[in-house]
């Protein structure tokens, strides 16, 4: 999964109002599979919180691996639509039957259409946010361990943001040309996961910096700690739920010029997801997910607790080494301090993702 977008209008807007934007979770590299098929999304948040794309899963189940993805920022970080990605993954017994492909190169793209660019709560102006991403990890050769299969990967990420790439990066959101909130992500990873039958558990050490455009200056920096556990059921011959709990510990230094604590954004993230997955011909998926999260903010001067509901109807399209996807989501979130924006907003996407494996 993010996402999940800083140095950004309303981010400069919220620091001369005293709060400051953060980064998101990121996704994980690497998806598992459930059932002994599938898998989820890895690694993602949005700047103002992690953003969740949900990705297609082969038949017959869907696995889930969680991505975060940095969507557009505001004070702070936001959890963008519930998100899980779906990715077809070969039973184990057939995985060690083969030749060992431990280095998996991937890129993806997103194309996104938004009703709130800049996670303003009154009067959003709408415009496009791009973003590309491309990266590698190094997955070693699953062991059994605890009457499942043990796997471990590292791996590094690179992404950019481009604010109205697509409309008019000259236009003038919260008095700010909106192009001036493009930004550059550089990650890195190290992770494990288990699975037997139809769960998947998943643990992570990730690092996240993150880069304004305009300024040529490194605006988020984060530290994260992040764990998930997911069930998978059959639903019948092309269907599949998952649901499963995730959490996270951030670690976090803002540059906000000096007006906030490096530290402001430190928190501790909890949240519930579920996926339905379910075949459409013999080529098509369908996936709706939910996702409600909870951030309790936890610098020592802070009072600060959210919470961020998402959904998302997601048409996916597997080819070759890769997948289309084609998603509608709304997300919604409410802060108890007064100076975080309480938003909604409505997006519609377009994205593609190939990875190759050596």
């Amino acid at each position: 999964m993010n996402p999940i977008v800083f140095g950004r209008s309303s981010v400069r807007r919220s620091l001369l109002l005293g709060a400051t934007f953060a980064l998101l979770t990121l996704p994980s590299s690497r998806a598992a599979a459930l059932l002994a098929v599938p898998e989820l999304f890895a690694g993602e948040l949005e700047d103002v919180g992690p953003q969740f794309l949900l990705r297609a899963a082969a038949p017959p189940a869907a696995a889930i691996r969680l991505q975060p993805t940095v969507e557009n920022a505001g004070v702070t970080p936001v959890p963008p639509v519930a998100t899980t990605v779906a990715q077809a993954a070969k039973p184990v017994a057939l995985a060690q039957a083969v030749r060992p492909q431990p280095l998996e190169l991937w890129t993806e793209f997103e194309l996104t259409s938004t009703s709130n660019p800049t996670i303003v709560e009154k009067h959003p102006t709408s415009s496009t946010i791009t973003s590309v991403q491309a990266g590698a990890t190094w997955h070693f050769s699953p062991q059994p361990r605890w009457g499942g299969q043990l796997a471990f990967e590292t791996g590094f990420r690179g992404q950019t943001y481009r604010y109205g790439l697509l409309s008019d990066p000259n236009r003038k959101i919260n008095f700010l040309e909106i192009d001036r909130n493009d930004f550059d992500l550089v990650g890195a990873h190290v992770g494990a996961s288990w699975q037997r039958e139809g769960w998947l558990g998943m643990a992570a050490l990730r690092g996240a910096s993150l880069k304004n455009r305009a300024n040529a200056r490194v605006f988020y920096q984060e530290g994260a700690g992040e764990w998930q556990l997911y069930r998978s059921w059959r639903l019948g011959a092309r269907s599949s739920f998952t649901a499963g709990a995730e959490g996270a510990l951030r670690w976090s230094h803002t540059d906000s010029f000096g007006l906030l604590a490096p530290g402001w954004n430190n928190r501790v993230e909890q949240a519930l997801v579920a996926v339905i997955d379910h075949g459409l011909g013999a080529k098509w998926r369908l996936q709706p997910a939910l996702r409600v999260q909870g951030s309790h903010y936890t610098y020592r001067d802070r009072a600060r607790d959210d919470v961020h509901a998402s959904g998302r109807l997601s048409l996916v399209r597997p080819f070759g080494p890769g997948e289309l996807r084609l998603g509608v989501s709304y997300d919604r979130r409410n802060s108890s301090e007064a100076v975080i924006a309480d938003f909604e907003k409505w997006d519609l996407s377009l994205a593609g993702r190939l990875q190759w494996r050596f």
